[in-house]
């Protein structure tokens, strides 16, 4: 099959990326493009195979399909739903039986107010489940049910603190401990000012440090002419800012605004976090890209982490 031919964007992964995303291999991907059409990547600059997210999910349905026993002829022609509907896909990125045990544990001890408890579950259930996992299928849904739990009068100020500081103490520490494995930074994290929502922000700092790239953590709260400062000294691909905080509102997006106009232009622009669309939305036009979800940022940064590889 040949690829129509574009400029590389964002949203175009090569194919030993895919191959990591998906659990395929790249010979058999490219086997599955040609005998039965499932993908059509396009061409890069130099020719080669480039892939969407789209192409992804897609795949990773099909490794699915094939993987609990059926035929890849039989599977090759559905669309995602049907796909979704075959392998449970859809339900698949919910926490398993044994996720929710742990994070009802874990509600339980916050409730209890047993700060040392929960400082041991978290670590064991990190060092159990690896980082990714940690953080997609524990740390995410944890914390929103302790949010919800919160506004709904059902665990006081005091506990949400608790556990805040507690996912807090245990991320910093483990990311500075492995961050320092490489050379030079790749990715800045930080929030720009009257931002001070941070947890969001070490989950990916974690998953960063657990992808194998460098990693320079700012923190909250910083001035744009700061993170601007601090992206040029370090040199990184990639700055990516936090915006969770919907009342810090028009102040946000002049803070993303001054970062986006005097970046370097070869630095690429991530915006996270639950108003990070809003915002984006008053800087048109602009480099940023907006990762709504964990798994879009796993896939930037195994793209980031590709490309670097392939300048060593």
């Amino acid at each position: 099959m040949k690829g129509k031919r574009r400029g590389h964007t964002h949203d175009s992964f090569p194919v030993r990326t895919v191959a990591r995303l998906t659990g395929l291999s790249p010979d058999l991907i490219r086997a599955w493009e040609k005998r039965h059409g499932v993908v059509e990547p396009v061409r890069g600059p130099r020719g080669a195979r480039l892939y969407s997210a789209g192409d992804v999910a897609h795949l990773r349905l099909l490794a699915r399909a094939v993987g609990s026993g059926r035929a890849i002829g039989d599977v090759a022609q559905l669309d995602r739903s049907a796909l979704e509907d075959l392998t449970g896909e859809s339900r698949a990125t919910e926490p398993t039986t044994a996720d929710q045990v742990m994070v009802s544990r874990l509600l339980d001890t916050v409730s209890r107010g047993d700060a040392v408890a929960l400082d041991r579950q978290l670590s064991e259930a990190l060092v159990a489940l690896g980082g990714r996992h940690f953080v997609s299928q524990l740390a995410a849904p944890l914390l929103t049910q302790v949010g919800e739990r919160w506004s709904a009068g059902h665990l006081s100020m005091a506990d949400e603190h608790l556990l805040s500081g507690a996912i807090r103490g245990l991320l910093t520490s483990l990311i500075r401990f492995r961050g320092k494995a490489a050379e030079a930074p790749t990715v800045l994290l930080a929030t720009p000012s009257g931002e001070r929502h941070e947890l969001g922000l070490l989950l990916v700092a974690l998953l960063t440090v657990d992808t194998g790239l460098g990693l320079h953590y700012l923190g909250c709260d910083l001035p744009a002419a700061e993170i601007l400062s601090a992206a040029q000294r370090a040199e990184v691909a990639v700055v990516g800012l936090s915006l969770v905080n919907s009342s810090a509102g028009e102040q946000a997006a002049d803070e993303v605004r001054c970062v986006d106009r005097a970046l370097s232009p070869d630095t690429e622009l991530w915006l996270g976090g639950r108003h990070a669309s809003a915002v984006a939305s008053r800087l048109r036009p602009t480099r940023a890209i907006v990762l709504d979800d964990l798994v879009r940022v796993e896939a930037e940064l195994a793209r980031v982490q590709a490309a670097q590889y392939r300048r060593q």
